[in-house]
């Protein structure tokens, strides 16, 4: 069972929109993951958070594949299907964490992701060509990695969607769909990428186990922020010059349909 949460969180992390902190609190294993974490240090513990990040290792490679085709097939469809996971959640989002509206932490949030998404960054949807690894490279993908844990285990938040609007986005699940035996090489930088996922994973739990039992409707109010701000920065912008409705209108009815029947399961 501990190994499936792990596929399921693997799975989750390579979709921005859906939080792996959202997936553990429906499968009701958010308090007990994170109780763990924060006791890592005793032999069972040690035994079920390695069966953990196996089974995420294995989930993001099995998924990535089939992010990277989508991408590569149907780019703006892709965006709109996760502008649409993102958008169908915030419902959901404020009714289950029962949110009344904190404007100065709801605006912060906002502010956070507008000023993430000016961050200058060059990464292409598909790659292509990979960059050569060297030190520098490799401690930045980590802080990456870092960042991705980090809001992964918050749940009402997606890791990977702040790591789409930052960028580095694409050049993991690259990595992962194109490991193979011929690019074994590209098990570096994933080991570094998931040596700060487990970082930023650890402290994340720690945050958010902090401030929802301090301050719970602030910290919201501040996700809830982040993620209405996500919506907006996801969006592509060839939508505004060309607009097949049919297409993205299948795109949102698909996003309505995962969020209901995820929260469906809850």
């Amino acid at each position: 069972m501990n190994f499936f949460t792990g596929f399921l969180i693997g799975v989750v992390s390579l979709i921005p929109g859906i939080s792996g902190g959202t997936i553990l609190v429906l499968m009701k294993k958010f308090e007990f993951l994170t109780e763990v974490i924060s006791n890592f240090r005793t032999k069972k513990n040690k035994i079920i958070l390695f069966s953990v990040i196996i089974g995420i290792f294995l989930g993001a490679i099995t998924f990535s594949r089939i992010i990277e085709l989508l991408f590569y097939f149907i780019p703006n469809e892709t965006l709109i299907f996760f502008s649409g996971l993102v958008l169908f959640q915030v419902p959901y989002l404020i009714k289950e964490n029962k949110i009344k509206l904190q404007k100065n932490y709801f605006l912060l949030g906002l502010i956070i992701i507008f000023a993430l998404n000016f961050i200058p960054v060059e990464s292409s949807k598909v790659m292509t060509e990979f960059p050569k690894l060297n030190l520098i490279f490799l401690i930045l993908f980590m802080f990456s990695g870092a960042i991705d844990g980090f809001f992964t285990i918050i749940p009402g938040i997606s890791g990977s969607l702040i790591m789409m609007i930052l960028g580095p986005y694409y050049l993991y699940k690259s990595f992962l769909a194109h490991l193979t035996l011929q690019t074994f090489y590209f098990i570096i930088p994933l080991l570094f990428y998931f040596i700060g996922d487990l970082l930023g994973f650890y402290f994340g739990s720690k945050v958010s186990h902090h401030f929802l039992k301090k301050a719970p409707n602030a910290f919201m109010n501040l996700i809830l922020g982040m993620v209405i701000g996500s919506i907006i920065v996801l969006i592509p912008s060839p939508i505004f010059k060309t607009l097949p409705l049919l297409k993205y209108s299948l795109a949102l009815t698909l996003s309505y349909l995962s969020i209901y029947l995820l929260n469906k399961v809850s």
